[in-house]
């Protein structure tokens, strides 16, 4: 075993010598972006060594570095390995979790009918004329007020001591006919449950009072699995190929979960044991490791589940950091890449009291629709999502602070940049504004082509033909020049950049037709689309329709619904009827495996062009 310590933010241990930089990270719980989950494809687990750890640089490394970043001692994480004591240096990348979870767009439930009911008892004392059990006396006061549940081995240890010292005023938790807990006196004032949306990218947690319905505190995190890869497919294959893997991965999440559970309980002063019911969306690759079952099988067709079902769990099976006893329910998934998420999504629309046709897209690290009309819900998705959260983007990155997240093409490019810091890459909205606007300036063509004949290059300013050039080969466009970067690096839009989006979003309208098809419908007949999720709501939606990801509809037909998600979980929790209105959601649901649809791979090709 060698240690290894991080900095600057002080977290270390030991691993197995011969770990790469990237193997201990995800060991030790240290943030560290790999889009490629360690294939050495991406180079963006960049760190820094120290000057005695140093040596000549691999080829992999001369690839993604610069000669001056190599000269500082930047080198890949994934291909470098720890055989003595080591100290690396990071980068720290702050995060804007608030441009997803202050996105609440769901209209006030009709009534509050969680799942989680309290109930103030008051209990018989026994005497020596009545000699019945303390379980049979709370029985019977329940019994009282029409309620009922099962017997508590757990519960039952200790109600005696609870009884007297409450001099039998109690309050009971129930969810349904399970107890949860007894508590002395009345407490029927707290009451409170999670809910909790696993992002491929963000978890974010809502914690709710279940008597008023309203959100107490919001919480987000990076999600720590993203050393393993930042989509769903890297990911499977990491916990297929490496030991452990899946409870790996089920063991980060779930302290990412409880280090936010922490944070916003201790802010509001509210108890793990005042928190008694936790409801669960993500894709069907999150849902499977944060259960800790095993994703290996969703990779290969037929992309086959464990389960379809909604699932119902103790929170002490689990490790979750609330009440032991507490319900956790993970709403049911439609298949085997169209997860509880969207059920979540389709439960916040109401896709199921829709009049007319309706198109819901939820783009994020995955790109999942739902094509709503003709009294039919039809769900698709498409592998298309990590190009918009950086995957595949020289400079791409997800939504934090130094984000290009607008672009300006006029005679030169202005940037607008998330945290107005100095620039470290372009996100997913910022990706799609910038292409947008080199079509609508004559930088790219068409067939998304960056500009190179002399002809096209005359009609453009002399300050966008300077930003247009050749490097190793490659023809790229810079957007920002490196004395305004914070790394001191020119950010780029490269040719590549250009046809990775290209395919991102010629999938995502393509699975859109496939819909349209199977419905026998056009784009014309569409009467709104509502666009989810963090991407949904922060993409310029003129930009959207300029580059061809969305059909040729009026530009207001198109809406943000913010993160349905996360809203659909909160209504479930809320009400019971919301959440067996998700399960009918779910089961009524038609899905679409595009890779058997014939008209995919055409409509696919036509839809590559950028206008």
């Amino acid at each position: 075993m060698v240690t290894v310590n991080f900095l600057p933010i002080e977290k270390g241990g030991q691993v197995p010598a011969g770990s790469t930089v990237l193997q201990a990270a995800i060991a030790l719980g240290v943030q560290l972006q790999s889009t490629c989950g360690g294939k050495g494809t991406c180079g963006k687990c960049r760190v820094m060594l120290s000057p005695e750890d140093r040596t000549d640089p691999l080829p992999s490394e001369k690839k993604f570095l610069s000669s001056e970043q190599i000269a500082q001692g930047w080198v890949l994480a994934c291909k470098r390995n720890i055989n003595q004591d080591m100290t690396i240096y990071l980068t720290e990348q702050k995060d804007v979790f608030d441009r997803k979870t202050q996105l609440e767009k769901t209209e006030a439930l009709q009534s509050i009918e969680p799942l989680v009911r309290k109930h103030y008892l008051k209990v018989t004392a026994p005497s020596i004329h009545d000699q019945s059990s303390d379980w049979e006396r709370f029985e019977a006061a329940l019994s009282g007020i029409g309620s009922s549940v099962r017997f508590n081995l757990g519960i039952t240890a200790s109600l005696p001591r609870v009884l007297r010292e409450s001099d039998f005023l109690v309050t009971a938790v129930t969810a349904g006919d399970e107890l949860l807990a007894v508590e002395p006196g009345d407490t029927h004032e707290r009451s409170f449950g999670l809910a909790i949306d696993i992002g491929t990218t963000t978890l974010v947690i809502y914690l709710m009072d279940l008597n008023s319905g309203k959100i107490v505190a919001r919480g987000a995190l990076t999600n720590p699995q993203q050393g393993a890869g930042a989509d769903v497919l890297t990911r499977i294959a990491y916990a297929a190929d490496q030991p452990g893997g899946v409870k790996q991965l089920q063991t980060q999440v779930i302290n990412g979960l409880n280090q936010i559970i922490a944070r916003i309980s201790e802010e509001q002063g509210i108890k793990r044991s005042e928190i008694y019911h936790a409801v669960i969306v993500g894709n069907t690759t999150m849902s499977h490791l944060f259960l800790g079952i095993d994703p290996t099988f969703l990779a290969p067709a037929p992309f086959i589940p464990a389960y379809r079902h909604g699932v119902n769990v103790k929170a002490s099976e689990l490790g979750l950091q609330i009440l032991e006893d507490g319900i956790v329910n993970v709403l049911p998934i439609v298949a085997g890449y169209v997860g509880s998420d969207t059920v979540g999504v389709m439960l916040a629309a109401q896709a199921d009291r829709l009049e007319g046709v309706h198109l819901m897209v939820d783009i994020g690290t995955n790109g999942e629709m739902i094509l709503v009309g003709n009294g039919r819900i039809l769900t698709c998705s498409t592998a298309a999502g990590p190009a918009f959260e950086g995957a595949g983007i020289k400079h791409g990155m997800r939504a934090a602070d130094g984000a290009i997240e607008r672009v300006y093409i006029t005679d030169d490019v202005k940037v607008q940049i998330i945290g107005n810091s100095k620039a470290i890459g372009v996100c997913g909205s910022g990706l799609i504004d910038a292409i947008a606007q080199m079509l609508k300036a004559g930088v790219i063509s068409a067939n998304g082509r960056l500009t190179y004949k002399d002809s096209e290059l005359a009609k453009l300013s002399t300050a966008l033909q300077k930003r247009i050039r050749t490097m190793d080969e490659n023809r790229e466009f810079v957007l920002v020049w490196k004395e305004d970067t914070a790394h001191g690096e020119d950010i780029v839009i490269t040719q590549k950049d250009i046809r990775n989006l290209q395919l991102a979003k010629g999938a995502i309208l393509s699975g859109i037709n496939v819909m349209l098809d199977h419905l026998g419908l056009e784009a014309k007949d569409i009467d709104r689309i509502h666009l989810a999720g963090a991407f949904g709501n922060y993409i310029q939606k003129e930009s959207a329709l300029g580059i061809g990801l969305l059909p040729q509809v009026p530009v207001n037909i198109i809406h943000s619904i913010g993160n349905a998600a996360g809203n659909g979980a909160q209504m479930a929790l809320l009400s019971e009827v919301e959440m067996e209105r998700a399960g009918k959601l779910a089961r009524q649901s038609e899905h679409i495996e595009l890779s058997t649809e014939k008209s995919f791979q055409q409509y696919f090709v036509s839809s590559l062009n950028l206008a």
